[in-house]
Order: structure tokens, then C-alpha cells, then sequence
């Protein structure tokens, strides 16, 4: 057997991780807590699950809640393996709740669950039928630990000699006595059991036999009953029909008795109150009807005549149209105001205007003769000094220059009034044309105050308003008058909607008690209705269900089964009869242990030992207990009573003894050690690998170690040898 894949989707701390293994040594080194014993147990749990053997129900190991996947994950394991030339891939969900193991073959992947049946333990065994090994067995055999064996007595029919060549055989028919007496079963209450299955399907067989006897019985009641309730469906459909006529009834009532409650909110017209009075459904709702129609009549009436009356009034007739002509005459005077306003407004700026021209006239006059008159002044002033100071020439001079620039002086004034005329005369013909226009516009205001009889027109606008604020009383008390007829008739309408609402409150009273009863009535038809039909599907479907059952096949049936089970008890006493005399001539066999076996373990002690250990017996009545010959002294030791590596060395010896003797009956198997060279001194160590080397020639080796004695001395050979290979944990 090789193991070549392994895949741990949740187990322990290990998730989703890959492990590809070597046909031959295996080593695994890392330091405590990397997971090497974790790894070891997957392997074991991937082949065989985590349930225990050799017991009757499903009972799983303490390490089933000890490697629990730690991050939530699957509790899932794959793994792949050759045996006989056959490769297979074995899938296994190891949780409880969602158990499941499928075996499959490469590369074809054809499944192969099927073809193994469960056990008792609701185990389909794959590897144990390959090799005919169990859990605890292969442990025992492949897993090098100074434990004791667990399944010691199960061990022995696994083991034959070279020297006697019937014991194989008689082991292999025991022990297909044994399975077979197994499966039978000892009780007939077992229930994985052929006996207890046998017995179990007499007693369905039985069942249904009187389930059978009693179905005829139920069918004909069945039938009697479904035709009684179908005439009783009949005559309720019929009583339903009937009903669901008055829904539409129901329903047009009811929508008429909403239309009236809503319109009872709104005042009708002249039609609607005729159908007011044509829907009513007493005498008391069709006198209101029509009281109210009526007093809204003769109040309407009432705001007509008042209506004619202030229209045929003469004085407000007058006083309409005196109004109109003074609006009139108010907004001519008020354009004529306006028009005397901006005539008044072009005549002040006429004046200013003429003001400023005058200014800048003399201004210019001044500036243009001014200076001549100011030399002359000066030079008389001169003659008239030089006279005095008796300088007639220079008095002369000065004086004949005065003369010369006085008529200079005038000549030039009289040279600039000739254009200031022209301008003073356009000046004033304007000026009379707006004192015109401002004359024309007095005189027609004058007319229009003249007319209404006011002096100015400050008293034409209290006349004005004086005619505005009698119409407007007048207007007032006529609005008055109709606000307090529309208000009466709004009261008469209120009035009227409250209580044709309660003529309507009244009249749904009345009749809402006989919907009820017609509701109810209706409900426990369809009530009735349903539960029939119901009555009548739940019988046909019992009916259905007993179809194909007769009573002539189920007693046929109940007899075969009575007589499978008493061939099957007659098989089980010659079975066990036939193993109890194998097992007496097997137990005379078992008391001498097979020398191959013991020639095996001694000879793998030797060789660790370097000859100081030669002779090594294991008693199969002890469980295989291991004891070594003292060379010195001669004396037989038990392996308590060793040191602890040599202990460990006869273990070593013992098992693989013990690995060498099954591999012959099926193929070579693999080996596991767990830092199993712990307490060997560095010689025999060295002896121990040695060994290991010539053994993984054939087998397949896992060596898990956490400290470098072992990686150091087989690194040379392992790297050396594509057979081997060398892991690092992470």
C-alpha cells in the first residue's frame, strides 16, 4: 500500500493544506506544535475516519473533538492511495451531523461507495476490506509507539507461518466464520444484523398483512362515505348559489346608500332635489325633501323682489349717474390741472431764462465798453491835475484823449442793442402765448366747479366723494341684506344634510343587521362547502393510497419472510458450529507463537543492537508482550524491565516483526514513527536509519521528528534517491 496525496480541508490547525508523499521515506522535520502529530492523525482519520472499531454501535474516538478543524472550516479530509495496482481516492466528511465517505478509482473517477455495504457502526470499511485490517489492527501494525497493542487479539488471524501452511487458511475461514456469523447476528432485536433485519421484516410483513386486512375494511367505508358527501356538496353549492344572488343586492344598496350620504354634503339643484325625493325611502325624508325645497324657494323669491326694488330705485338711479358724469368731469379736470400746471411751469422757466439773458447782456456790455470810459475818466483826471499844477499842453493832451475814448466808448454801446431787441421781442410774444393758454385753461376749469356748483377744486373732490360714499352705503346694505339670505340658506342647507344623514344612519341601521345574518349565512355555507370538499380529497387521497395493496400478496409475503428467517437461524447454528470447532483446533495452533514472527524481531534487534540483543519472543496470549534474552547473565527480561531507549528498540523490533508478517498476505504497508528515536544513543540510531533505508525499498516510511539527528544523517541518501523525499512544515 502507498499513500501518495493528502488533503486536509479542516483538521486541527491544519486548512486547506496539500501533502505529496514519496514511495519511500518520508521525513518530516519541524519543532514541537508545527503540526507533525496533527498530520499523522489526518493521515489515519483520511483512511479509516474517526470511529471506533470492534464495538456494535457508533461510538467515535477522543481525538474526534481534539482535532476539530481551528478555523471554522470543513472537517473534511481527501486522500489518495495504490493497492493491488489500483489507485483510489477516498473523500470523508467527518462531521457528525454530515458524515459521509466516498471512494472513488483513478483516473477515471469512477465511484465505488456503493459497492461496500455499512456496518453496524455506519462504516463502509474501504481500507479494512482492501487489506482486512481495521483501524485499531493498522495502527497496532504500521504505527511504531511504546503503547501496548490495542487489538492484540484480533491480530493473530492476520499472521500465518512459513511452517505451517494450513494455518492461513484455517485463520481466513475462521475469520470468514466469524464475519459471517457476525452479519447473521446473535439476536434477533439487532437491527444491522441478517437475523435482525430477517426478523424485523417478518414483523412488517405481519404489519402489513393486518394493515392490509384492514385497508379492504377502510376503502369500502371510504366509498360509502365519499358518495354520501357528494350528495351533501350538491345540495351546498346549490345554497351558495343562491346567496351569492343577494351580494349583488347587497353591494347595490350599499353603493347607493354612499352616494346619497355623500350628496347629503352638497346642495342640489333642481333635478337633484326631484331625485331626492323620488329615492326617499320613508315619508319623514321625503317631507324634508321637500320642506326644504320649499323654504329655500321662497327665500330665493325673497332676494329677487329685493334685488327688482334696489334696481327700480330712482335715487340711486340718480346718484349712479351723477357718479359717472363727476368721474367724468374729474378726470378732464384733471388733465386740464395738469395741462395749467406745465403751462405755469413753461412760464417760470420763460422768466428765468429772460433773467439769465439780461444778466449776461450787461455782463457782455459791461465787459466790451467799460474800459474805453475808464481811460477817459483817467485822462481827464490827468488834464485836470496838469491844470492845476499850471501845465496847460499836458492838460490839454490829456483831455483831447479823454474825449477820443469816451466816443470810443459809445460808439460800441450802441453797436450791441440792435440783436438784444430782437431777442426781448421773440421773448415776449412766447410769454403772451403761454399767458393765452394759461387764461384759456382757468376759464374752462372755472366752467367745470361752476357746474357742480363748488367754488375750487378742493371742494369738487369732497363733492365727488361725498356721491361715492352714499353709493357705497347703499351698496353695503344691499350686500347686507343678500350675505343674510345666503346665510339663511346656507343654514337650511346644513340643517337639511344633517338630517338626511340621520334618516340615512337610521335607514343603514336598519337593514345592516339583516347583511350580518346574510354574511354569516353565506360564510358557514362556504364554510361547509370547503370542509366537504376536503372530507372528500383527504378520503380519495386515502383511497389512492391503499391502492396496490392486496391481502392475498401480503400474506404471500409474510410467509416468504417467516421462512427466510428460520433458513437464515439454521444457517447461523451451522456456521456457528463449524467455527467452534475450527477455533478449538486453532487454539492448540495459538499457543506456540509462529518462529517467523519471533526470528524476525530478533533479528531486527540484533542488527540495532549491534548482537548484544540476539533473542526476542512475543506471546500472543499477553497481547504480543515483548521479552528480550540477557546475553550476560541469560536471564529473560520483560520490556518494562529494560532502559527506556532499549524499550523503545524492542518496540521497534516488535512491530516491525509484526509489519513484515501481514505485509505477506496483502502487499508491503507503510510505516509511521512519531519522534520514535528520542532516547537512542547515536550508534544505534544510526543502525536504526540504516535499517529504515533498506526497508523503504519496499515500504512506504513516514518519519516525523523534531530534532536534526535524523535529518542530518539520512539527508545524503534521501536527496540522493528520487524514492525519498525531505518535507518542511510551515
Amino acid at each position: 500500500m502507498r499513500i501518495d496525496e493528502l488533503q486536509l480541508k479542516g483538521f486541527g490547525k491544519w486548512q486547506d493544506a496539500e501533502f505529496h508523499f514519496a514511495p519511500g521515506i518520508n521525513l518530516f522535520y519541524a519543532p514541537n506544535e508545527a503540526g507533525k502529530s496533527t498530520l499523522l492523525q489526518g493521515i489515519f482519520a483520511a483512511l479509516y475516519g474517526m470511529k471506533r472499531d470492534y464495538v456494535k454501535t457508533t461510538r467515535y474516538l477522543p481525538e474526534y473533538e481534539k482535532y476539530r478543524p481551528w478555523h471554522q472550516g470543513e472537517y473534511e479530509t481527501i486522500v489518495t492511495y495504490q493497492l493491488a495496482g489500483k489507485t483510489y481516492r477516498l473523500h470523508r466528511s467527518l462531521l457528525k451531523e454530515r458524515e459521509q465517505a466516498r471512494l472513488f478509482l483513478d483516473p477515471e473517477w469512477t465511484e465505488l461507495t456503493d459497492v461496500y455495504q455499512e456496518d453496524r457502526r455506519k462504516e463502509r470499511n474501504f481500507v479494512e476490506k482492501h487489506l482486512g485490517l481495521g483501524r485499531s489492527l493498522f495502527a497496532d501494525v504500521t504505527w511504531i509507539r511504546r503503547e501496548p497493542l490495542t487489538a492484540g487479539e484480533h491480530l493473530m488471524p492476520a499472521l500465518k507461518t512459513e511452517t505451517e501452511e494450513a494455518n492461513p487458511m484455517i485463520h481466513k475461514i475462521l475469520g470468514e466464520l466469524d464475519r459471517e456469523v457476525s452479519t447473521i447476528g446473535k439476536k434477533e432485536r439487532a437491527e444491522n444484523t441478517l437475523l435482525g433485519k430477517a426478523s424485523t421484516l417478518v414483523a412488517q410483513k405481519e404489519q402489513e398483512l393486518r394493515h392490509a386486512e384492514s385497508v379492504s375494511h377502510e376503502v369500502g367505508r371510504l366509498s360509502r362515505q365519499i358518495a354520501d358527501w357528494e350528495m351533501e356538496r350538491v345540495r351546498q353549492e346549490q345554497q351558495r348559489q343562491r346567496l351569492l344572488q343577494g351580494r349583488e343586492h347587497w353591494a347595490k344598496k350599499d353603493e347607493e346608500w354612499q352616494k346619497r350620504w355623500q350628496l347629503s354634503y352638497t346642495a342640489p339643484d333642481e333635478q337633484q332635489w326631484v331625485w331626492w325625493e323620488n329615492s326617499a325611502q320613508s315619508q319623514e325624508e321625503r317631507s324634508l325633501h321637500q320642506g326644504t325645497r320649499q323654504a329655500l324657494s321662497r327665500l330665493q323669491t325673497t332676494m329677487q323682489d329685493e334685488l327688482s326694488v334696489n334696481l327700480s330705485n330712482s335715487v340711486q338711479i340718480k346718484q349712479r349717474s351723477e357718479l359717472e358724469h363727476i368721474q367724468q368731469d374729474y378726470e378732464q379736470g384733471v388733465r386740464l390741472r395738469r395741462h395749467w400746471e406745465e403751462a405755469h411751469m413753461e412760464l417760470a422757466r420763460q422768466a428765468a431764462v429772460s433773467r439769465l439773458s439780461i444778466g449776461r447782456e450787461a455782463r457782455q456790455s459791461s465787459g466790451g465798453a467799460a474800459w474805453p470810459w475808464a481811460i477817459a475818466v483817467v485822462l481827464a483826471g490827468l488834464g485836470c491835475i496838469s491844470f492845476l499844477f499850471d501845465q496847460a499842453g499836458s492838460g490839454g493832451i490829456a483831455l483831447a484823449l479823454a474825449f477820443i475814448a469816451a466816443g470810443y466808448g459809445w460808439w460800441m454801446k450802441s453797436k450791441s442793442k440792435a440783436p438784444r431787441k430782437a431777442t426781448d421781442d421773440a421773448r415776449s410774444e412766447e410769454w403772451q402765448n403761454i399767458q393765452q393758454e394759461i387764461s384759456q385753461l382757468d376759464e374752462k376749469l372755472g366752467m367745470l366747479l361752476r357746474k357742480w356748483q363748488v367754488t375750487d377744486w378742493d371742494a369738487f373732490l369732497e363733492r365727488k366723494e361725498e356721491l361715492h360714499h352714499q353709493l357705497r352705503s347703499h351698496e353695503s346694505e344691499r350686500l347686507t341684506s343678500e350675505l343674510a339670505k345666503k346665510e339663511e340658506e346656507s343654514t337650511l342647507l346644513q340643517e337639511w344634510g344633517r338630517k338626511v344623514r340621520t334618516c340615512l344612519a337610521r335607514e343603514k341601521e336598519a337593514w345592516e343587521s339583516e347583511r350580518t345574518n346574510w354574511q354569516t349565512e353565506l360564510s358557514r355555507s362556504e364554510e361547509r362547502l370547503q370542509e366537504i370538499r376536503e372530507q372528500i380529497a383527504k378520503a380519495n387521497g386515502q383511497m389512492e393510497a391503499h391502492e396496490g395493496v392486496f391481502v392475498a400478496q401480503a400474506r404471500s409475503e409474510y410467509e416468504d419472510a417467516v421462512m427466510s428467517l428460520e433458513q437464515l437461524q439454521v444457517r447461523r447454528e451451522a456456521l456457528k458450529l463449524a467455527r467452534d470447532m475450527l477455533q478449538e483446533a486453532l487454539e492448540e495452533w495459538n499457543r506456540d507463537v509462529s518462529p517467523a514472527v519471533n526470528q524476525h524481531a530478533s533479528m531486527v534487534m540484533d542488527k540495532i543492537s549491534a548482537g548484544v540483543y540476539r533473542e526476542v519472543r512475543l506471546d500472543p496470549r499477553e497481547g504480543f508482550a515483548v521479552r528480550v534474552l540477557e546475553p550476560a547473565r541469560k536471564q529473560i527480561l520483560e520490556q518494562e524491565q529494560c532502559s527506556t531507549g532499549t524499550q523503545d528498540q524492542l518496540t521497534f523490533a516488535q512491530r516491525l516483526a509484526l509489519l513484515q508478517h501481514v505485509s505477506q498476505q496483502t502487499e508491503p504497508l507503510p510505516l509511521f514513527l512519531d519522534d520514535h528515536f528520542v532516547h537512542y544513543d547515536q550508534d544505534r540510531l544510526e543502525r536504526a536509519l540504516m535499517y529504515l533505508l533498506e526497508l523503504g525499498e519496499q515500504h512506504q516510511i513516514f518519519l516525523f521528528t523534531c530534532v536534526e539527528r535524523e535529518q542530518l544523517f539520512l539527508a545524503k541518501w534521501l536527496r540522493a534517491h528520487d524514492r525519498h523525499a525531505i518535507h518542511q512544515l510551515a
